[in-house]
């Protein structure tokens, strides 16, 4: 009886300290996108002013880590126009990003910064994004598109990469 004590109230300490040195994240991971290895990572180089590339697709359903590295000396912003409202969003990097009622609402991001922002597409549509700062004019679309029976499709062309005949 003795030992199942001792060893009922150290599994307990052990199980605190844990939650403890992690800060209580365990308890928080259920409630963020799952992202592991089925995660589509686009990563998205800003550079001149621009997003390249400017045009990517990732498909309905599967959770998807855009990559912004921004390569420019000043500062830019991912603003995700409407796209990105009301959508859980996972955010990691060293940009500062913005919140509203609507959730979501924009990040800048630093000059040699790197962001990333984890969500998962739920419409098929195309989207429009954007750098709002004053005289910029950088755009980029994030098209969702149905599931394919051809992955490798959808992935290409999300990396910006073009498939030969």
């Amino acid at each position: 009886m003795c030992c199942k004590r001792f060893l009922a109230s150290t599994l307990a300490a052990l199980s605190l300290a844990v939650l403890w040195l992690h800060g209580g994240h365990i308890l928080g991971l259920a409630a963020e996108p799952a992202f592991d290895t089925q995660t589509i990572r686009v990563d998205i180089t800003i550079k001149a002013r621009q997003f390249h590339p400017s045009l990517v697709s990732v498909p309905v359903g599967r959770p998807v880590m855009l990559v912004f590295h921004n390569e420019d000396v000043e500062l830019h912003a991912f603003v995700p126009q409407q796209f990105l409202e009301h959508v859980p969003v996972h955010i990691d990097g060293n940009g500062a990003p913005q919140f509203g009622e609507k959730g979501f609402e924009r990040v800048l991001i630093p000059s040699g910064g790197t962001e990333q922002i984890g969500f998962l597409p739920t419409a098929a549509g195309e989207f429009e994004y954007r750098c709002d700062l004053p005289g910029h004019q950088m755009v980029g679309t994030i098209v969702v598109v149905e599931q394919q029976t051809d992955q490798h499709t959808t992935l290409e062309r999300s990396r910006g990469v073009e498939r030969t005949p």
